[in-house]
């Protein structure tokens, strides 16, 4: 039978008290002691009367039988069995019923309280009163059973009305102590029968009525063999069944702990090969980067190389006694000599800035800028390069309030960009215009263009469309990501618009102020978008 669990607040059978577990989501719900000794009070008043009563009325149906069943409801409730969860079925159920079959109704509610015991009262682990709360629930219970079974057949009658007669009595008796478990639950807790109810029998409520069934009909076979054959026919029955429960109880619980550690092997495995996939995509990363740095290096010590050998070729020639008295070749030199300074110069500022973003030290520095003035000096910096830019910047821009010298860098790389990938003889186009307070700036080029698959990767840094060794592009592959660093410090973004073969356009815009602030990792702004 059920009884309430008084020290966790919900209902357990009252044969499994060891292996109860509590009801779904009622962990820590406090108990209310009031409400619940008024309604213990209640039912043990009148319980207790009416068999007083009644026991007195059948005062001649007690004898040794009585006592008997009363030990072993008893002896089987006090048996410990191994822990394990949620609502079971005690093996009292049908030793309850047994005496239901053969005693009248008040005889059987004495068994039912006399017998129920729990380990907690030898414990004194539960209040008097509550004692007799579950002692009482269950004499009712056991009563209505046996009047149930009394009105439909008895011990002696063919077993074409015992079985049904059982049946209907075990309905009875276990829907009147379930409903007496739940409302005292429900009154404790505030909370409504019918949740209760669902929670004391978790997802298989009809199971677990056709498992009470199952008892009910060992409940005749008992009653049949102590009528027929005596008590000892009773305890040959119940002890290998008490003995199955323990070995039953015993490896459900061993399979429950098996599935526990099951479980979380599969949690460790799973986490464990998520370790090894981030291991491995780490793996993967390193391998690029030290295969981008491999390049950088070959790459950076070529670009290095050119113009330095370039330098001092130049110089050695121009030493040589022919050059002293040909002052055009002289000058010619000395410009090519001026344009390789400037291309190593650039070169060595883009690496030393890179490593300042990468170190965070960075100086930002806001100051009053005229577009149009940075545009000239960028433009006239270029020297013979300069025929190839068309300038079409108006002369009423808003004033920036930026850095001058990182947003001269942004468009000095736009701008060597935009030569480097045009062919020899064509123009690059570099406009502007007002944007609000702030301003929108372009560079458009002639060039070979940007593949669609290739334009997420175009700010990557060190990377180029065209890594090989035999590469026609100059450059070491940092001006894109050069831009779109500074851009982010600056609060500017850029966007590129690219076909294949017809050029390429770099679109900026820029607010009007520059609000100095560290960029969050992630947030370098950028807006690639990809022709039709």
């Amino acid at each position: 039978m059920v009884k309430t669990d008084e020290r966790i607040g919900v209902s357990t059978p009252q044969a499994e008290p060891g292996g109860a577990g509590r009801l779904p989501g009622s962990e820590d719900a406090p108990t209310k002691p009031m409400r619940s000794r008024v309604l213990e009070l209640i039912v043990v008043v009148p319980v207790v009367a009416l068999l007083v009563a009644g026991v007195w009325r059948e005062r001649d149906a007690l004898d040794a039988g009585v006592w008997f069943f009363a030990i072993c409801v008893a002896i089987v409730d006090l048996i410990p069995v191994p822990t394990w969860g949620g609502l079971q079925l005690s093996l009292s159920f049908p030793v309850l019923l047994g005496a239901a079959i053969l005693f009248p109704p008040a005889i059987a509610g004495l068994i039912g309280a006399v017998g129920s015991f729990d380990p907690r009262e030898v414990q004194r682990e539960i209040p008097v009163l509550k004692s007799l709360w579950n002692r009482c629930q269950i004499a009712l219970s056991t009563a209505a059973a046996a009047a149930t079974f009394g009105a439909i057949a008895t011990v002696d009658s063919p077993w074409t009305r015992i079985v049904p007669g059982i049946l209907l009595a075990a309905v009875v008796g276990y829907t009147l102590n379930a409903l007496f478990v739940a409302l005292y639950t429900a009154v404790g807790q505030r909370i409504s029968l019918t949740r209760v109810l669902a929670r004391m029998h978790g997802g298989a409520p009809y199971e677990f009525l056709l498992s009470y069934l199952g008892l009910g009909l060992m409940g005749a076979v008992i009653a049949v063999f102590y009528d027929r054959e005596g008590a000892w026919s009773v305890v040959v029955l119940l002890a290998p069944l008490v003995f199955a429960r323990q070995m039953y109880f015993r490896s459900r619980g061993l399979a429950d702990r098996l599935a526990a550690q099951n479980a979380t092997l599969a949690d460790q495995a799973g986490k464990l090969e998520e370790l090894l996939e981030k291991e491995h995509h780490t793996v993967g990363e390193l391998r690029e980067l030290n295969r981008m740095k491999g390049e950088f290096v070959a790459v950076v010590s070529h670009e290095l190389r050119t113009p330095v050998t370039a330098l001092i070729g130049y110089a050695k020639t121009l030493q040589q006694p022919a050059f002293a008295d040909d002052p055009e070749l002289r000058k010619e030199f000395l410009e090519r000599m001026e344009r390789q300074g400037d291309r190593l110069l650039r070169l060595v500022e883009n690496l030393l800035t890179v490593s300042r973003i990468e170190s965070k030290q960075l100086p930002v520095s806001v100051g009053r800028v005229l577009f149009e003035d940075l545009v000239q000096e960028i433009v006239e910096g270029l020297s013979t390069e300069a025929e190839r830019i068309r300038v079409d910047v108006p002369n009423d821009l808003p004033i920036l309030y930026t850095d001058r010298g990182l947003l001269g860098r942004v468009l000095s790389n736009l701008i060597d960009n935009a030569l480097k990938y045009s062919p020899e003889g064509t123009a690059c186009a570099l406009g502007a215009r007002a944007d609000g307070d702030g301003i929108v700036f372009w560079v458009k080029d002639e060039g070979i263009g940007i593949p669609e698959q290739e334009l997420p990767k175009i700010f990557d840094r060190f990377y180029q469309i065209d890594s090989s060794s035999t590469r026609t592009f100059r450059g070491a592959g940092l001006g894109l990501s050069l831009v779109q660093d500074l851009l982010a410090h600056l609060g500017g973004t850029i966007g590129v618009h690219s076909q294949p073969n017809r050029g390429s356009t770099f679109t900026v815009r820029m607010p009007a102020r520059t609000t100095l602030h560290e960029p969050s990792p992630g947030s370098i702004p950028g807006e690639l978008r990809s022709s039709s």
